[in-house]
């Protein structure tokens, strides 16, 4: 007799993404699921799911957007992914601050028709004293691997230091384990360094990384503004510059070079101040104006378009209200936040 095989109950029907603008509060993080379904992030601490034509509360964390006495803070709810095979486990992820002040994590929940369930946390890294640099971005690249940001969290000289996680991006196995095969040794989940806040982190079709990096604002020596940067390909075990080194390689304070095998970025805003927050590359059914392309959102500049190019790659404008994440849609637009709304572009 033939086998048969039921669909899974918490599946749902292909899903349509928004047709058009939504509502949404600072959406920091956009992700797709493989049905169709446009997940995001609100800072706040709420994952949304945009599903039958309307958005959904989908799970909750408990975090903090200000510092305890109230100030400016980089914390919140600040990174999402969706499992690469969603359609048999049903993984969506997050990274947020904790409200301890003290930590941070990376959770995982099970989807089941729109519902959360059996949430784990299954990364727990260091949050920092203080207000700023916190990275949090999340991403699974081709190899089926888990890749998180972390900013060094105002001490410089952790970037440079292979055996601490901040300043980094880091590699896991989906359950949160330290993928065995990283370039630093067993048990170190550091694949590459030298990051001041890297924030923004997209994987193209082929598995090319790109990380775009928040520059410096009188830290470590460094000039008070400007100097943002974006890395069209991370390689393995590779070393970004800081805090050796600003913007297209210039040396900080004493400093004659930027260290053996110190890699320069492929772009830098050098004296203006863009602050990157999300990208995404675009494929080639995308909007013609940006398909091929590597698109940041920033808060300051609104999108930029990335073309790779010697010495350097070159930006040109798009849309002024991409300012938190961007991501290429099922249906190949463009969709993406600032701190109100997720538009569509094409």
């Amino acid at each position: 007799m033939p086998s048969t095989t039921s669909a899974s109950p918490c599946a749902l029907g292909r899903q349509t993404p928004p047709a058009a603008t939504i509502p949404a509060n600072f959406a920091t993080a956009l992700a797709f699921a493989s049905d169709g379904r446009l997940f995001y992030a609100e800072r706040s601490g709420t994952v949304r799911v945009w599903q039958d034509g309307t958005a959904h509360a989908f799970a909750s964390v408990s975090t903090v957007t200000s510092e305890r006495g109230g100030g400016y803070s980089e914390r919140g709810l600040l990174g999402l992914a969706i499992s690469p095979s969603f359609t048999r486990d049903h993984f969506v992820f997050a990274f947020y601050s904790d409200a301890d002040y003290t930590t941070q994590h990376v959770i995982r929940w099970t989807d089941c028709a729109g519902t959360a369930s059996n949430a784990t946390v299954i990364i727990t890294l260091p949050a920092g004293p203080d207000c700023c640099h916190k990275g949090g971005r999340l991403a699974f690249g081709s190899d089926g691997m888990l890749y998180v940001t972390l900013g060094e969290e105002h001490t410089a000289a952790a970037a440079q230091n292979t055996a601490d996680v901040r300043g980094k991006v880091l590699r896991y196995r989906p359950d949160g384990s330290v993928a065995p095969d990283n370039p630093f040794g067993a048990g170190n989940p550091v694949w590459a360094y030298g990051l001041r806040n890297p924030f923004g982190i997209a994987f193209s079709s082929s598995g090319q990384m790109a990380i775009i990096n928040n520059g410096p604002s009188g830290d470590a020596g460094s000039p008070s503004t400007g100097y943002d940067t974006a890395i069209l390909n991370v390689g393995r075990g590779g070393g970004y510059q800081w805090p050796n080194c600003y913007g297209y390689s210039h040396p900080i304070g004493s400093r004659s070079s930027c260290g053996a095998g110190q890699i320069a970025p492929d772009w830098s805003s050098e004296g203006s101040t863009v602050v990157p927050a999300g990208a995404t590359f675009v494929d080639s059914s995308g909007p013609a104006a940006f398909a091929g392309h590597l698109v940041l959102c920033t808060y300051a500049a609104g999108m930029l378009v990335l073309s790779p190019g010697i010495p350097h790659a070159s930006a040109t404008r798009g849309p002024s209200n991409c300012r938190l994440d961007v991501k290429e849609g099922p249906d190949h637009a463009l969709y993406y936040s600032d701190t109100g709304h997720i538009y569509r572009q094409g």
